[in-house]
């Protein structure tokens, strides 16, 4: 089963969800930059979306974080604190514990093939160096992940904090190298593949773990 074809089975997209995407993804590569002051305007410029959908992205993208609303001022990128990176990495551990435990139990092989597909494509952008390409092949990971699962409930929970991670991890990175995720992603999603929930769940801690550590590690510099 083709990754699309997943993505799409579980999940129509609006001009609503796609205004959202877009703006999400300029977010996270830094496009849009931490504190950068925004227009309804400028967005639908950039995403080439009309204004409504785009207010409807920019209520989420608020609500969860990313975009502030301040009365009389505008619209601005969030700021990025690396003792926040801290405390959204501890809150979303066990979350992508849980969800992995019930991507073993209720994903289908053509899936857990699809999450394999997913890992290869990270280690792939990871190899050629490739950042925005990287963060693009995480998400769809990530989204991939959430919907084989079967728990929307976790998905919904789990989703805004890994945006949150990967926008933290892309502006605090320095010369992290690419690679040493991308191999964690790997053994998490051959271990899927595998449907061995022992391994699966060994490779998650192993990869909340390193993040938390790269993130600990920022937050001790900025002291």
């Amino acid at each position: 089963m083709a990754i699309e074809q997943i993505l799409a089975t579980h999940k129509k997209e609006s001009l609503a969800d796609k205004a959202y995407r877009l703006i999400e993804e300029l977010i996270v590569n830094l496009d849009l930059a931490p504190g950068m002051a925004l227009t309804e305007g400028d967005l639908c410029e950039r995403t080439g979306i009309g204004r409504t959908p785009v207010r409807e992205a920019i209520k989420r993208l608020s609500t969860e974080g990313l975009i502030v609303i301040r009365p009389r001022k505008g619209l601005f990128v969030s700021e990025i604190e690396t003792a926040e990176y801290v405390l959204v990495l501890e809150t979303r551990k066990p979350l992508e514990q849980l969800l992995v435990a019930s991507a073993v139990k209720r994903a289908t092989s053509e899936e857990r093939e699809a999450l394999h597909q997913c890992a290869e494509e990270i280690l792939a952008q990871a190899r050629a160096g490739d950042v925005k390409g990287y963060l693009r092949a995480d998400k769809v990971f990530d989204e991939v992940l959430c919907a084989v699962s079967r728990n929307p409930f976790t998905a919904r929970a789990v989703a805004p904090l890994q945006t949150m991670s990967r926008r933290a991890w892309s502006a605090f990175r320095g010369a992290e190298q690419l690679e040493a995720s991308a191999i964690r992603h790997h053994k998490l999603a051959e271990a899927l593949a595998n449907n061995d929930a022992e391994k699966a769940e060994a490779a998650t801690i192993e990869m909340m773990d390193h993040l938390t550590s790269f993130a600990v590690t920022q937050m001790e510099k900025d002291k």
